[in-house]
């Protein structure tokens, strides 16, 4: 009888297993402590952390990816790289403090968000450091400790907010949270790190990170930043109700796809960088990497599409159904975002990530000349603005990502073969359930996902010849010929 074992410290299973976790703590944090302090006092608290969370994530983006990237990394690389995400958190800090009393403006909370806003700021220094160790940890392919930030921390930051809220903090439940997680996240990796660190930046070395670091810091912001300007855009042209039922669409499938998102971007940084002198390697790896996103991402996103119908009219009602609508159509644009593997990962391993900003701005830009050009009156409208660049763009970006690796999209088409056809497969099980089944919206739904799961693993295991995915396997040597995973300086 085989026996049940803890992956190893290097598996791919613990960043599967921690962007899962965050992607579900995230969605329903903000839902359970909402429910005890109010929608009044939420919207206080997410006023003053929507700011707070935007400043850490360029503080803490910095140099992460270029850290990873760098064949060759010294002790001055480590050195600038940490005090300048140390200065940035500090300078993020200070920028929070000029903007809390603005923040206040036109809210009719307005000293209680300035003073959460005061209290966050803080905390910008431990994440911003929390930021650099990522990386150096990722480098290392030190997945367990990642992952520990999600399991360990996420968990014991949201009952601090939740017991904060009992207590009748109000909105400050939701600071409680984000102090508790983020002191958990840098003791343990500041911790765990154990390297020599002295706190100094030589021009030089952060010369040699800033041709990654910085393009793929403004790809990162442009990125995060485009739905929220999207958002406002949108409530420029459209009613508030049209806003809400298209935003509620669009959480609808980013949080649930956030996981294949999120396991894969930290998967292909780090295999593709290992792997970045070696062209026909990194031409393997990405083909491995492309066919477990295939496999991830896919089901995911069809399913989501199968679903919406009867996941909105079961917890929102018929009022809501236009967010079914939306998110059909996102839902089935994302699966062909899944089809091509994980360009942004392969650029930065090949120090080409001008090429990840030009394709964030086209992501950022492309959307909103749809929205005022056509200005939708539906959400499905909407949701075709917003999905319409993803499938326009994903035949350039592959036929790019292919050409750099020196491959043809016959060979692509090979190796996600087996999450096309399981995904296919699902979805024509789900289609004749659905039209079979007379039930209520969630039962319904429970029995699409349950059906539609055992389809899609039946297909994929005998696609993949009764085996695991390649990229689930044995991770291979350590970044950069490194001999073991505990070093920082890695040789070339």
């Amino acid at each position: 009888m085989p026996r049940f074992r803890i992956p190893g410290a290097q598996a791919p299973a613990w960043v599967i297993l921690e962007t899962g976790t965050t992607a579900v703590l995230s969605l329903f944090s903000l839902l359970l402590i909402g429910r005890v302090i109010g929608p009044h006092a939420a919207g206080v608290g997410t006023v003053a952390l929507s700011a707070f969370l935007l400043i850490d994530l360029a503080a803490s983006s910095l140099f992460p990816d270029s850290l990873v990237q760098r064949p060759r990394l010294e002790q001055d690389h480590v050195d600038g790289a940490l005090t300048a995400h140390l200065l940035a958190g500090f300078g993020g800090g200070l920028l929070l403090v000029g903007l809390a009393p603005l923040l206040s403006l036109g809210a009719g909370s307005g000293e209680e968000v300035r003073d959460i806003a005061l209290a966050l700021a803080p905390l910008l220094p431990f994440s911003a450091v929390s930021g650099a160790c990522s990386g150096l940890l990722l480098r290392q392919r030190r997945n367990r400790l990642l992952a520990m930030r999600a399991i360990i921390g996420h968990p014991i930051g949201l009952t601090a907010g939740l017991a904060a809220a009992q207590l009748g903090a109000g909105a400050w439940a939701m600071f409680v949270q984000q102090a508790v997680a983020t002191a958990i996240t840098f003791s343990l990796l500041a911790w765990r790190l154990r390297i020599a660190y002295r706190p100094r930046i030589r021009l030089a070395a952060l010369a040699d990170l800033w041709p990654v670091a910085g393009p793929q810091v403004l790809s990162i912001l442009a990125l995060a930043g485009r739905y929220r300007i999207f958002v406002v855009a949108l409530g420029m042209l459209v009613a508030e109700a049209l806003v809400a039922v298209s935003h509620i669409a669009f959480r609808l499938v980013d949080s649930v796809l956030a996981v294949a998102w999120g396991s894969m971007a930290r998967l292909s940084i780090q295999r593709l960088s290992a792997l970045q002198h070696d062209r026909a390697a990194l031409a393997e790896a990405y083909g491995d990497l492309a066919q477990l996103q295939a496999l991830m991402g896919m089901p995911i996103a069809a399913g989501v599409a199968l679903t919406a119908g009867d996941l909105v009219q079961g917890l929102l009602g018929p009022a809501w159904q236009g967010a079914a609508d939306a998110a059909r159509i996102a839902g089935l644009a994302a699966v062909v975002g899944f089809a091509y593997g994980d360009t942004g990962g392969l650029f930065v391993a090949l120090g080409r990530t001008r090429i990840n900003l030009a394709v964030a701005l086209a992501q950022l830009g492309a959307p909103l000349t749809l929205l005022l050009v056509l200005r939708p009156e539906t959400a499905s409208g909407v949701a075709l603005c917003w999905a319409a660049t993803t499938v326009a763009i994903a035949p350039p970006l592959a036929g790019l990502a292919l050409r750099h690796l020196g491959r043809s999209p016959p060979w692509l088409a090979r190796r996600i073969a087996p999450g096309v056809l399981a995904t296919a497969a699902m979805v024509a099980a789900v289609l004749a359930l659905e039209t079979r089944l007379s039930a209520p919206p969630l039962l319904r739904m429970a029995a699409a996902a349950a059906i539609g799961a055992t389809v899609f693993t039946l297909v994929a295991w005998l696609a993949l010849g009764r085996r695991l995915p390649r990229a689930l396997l044995a991770a291979g040597p350590p970044p950069h010929g490194s001999p073991s995973p505990a070093p920082v300086l890695a040789p070339g």
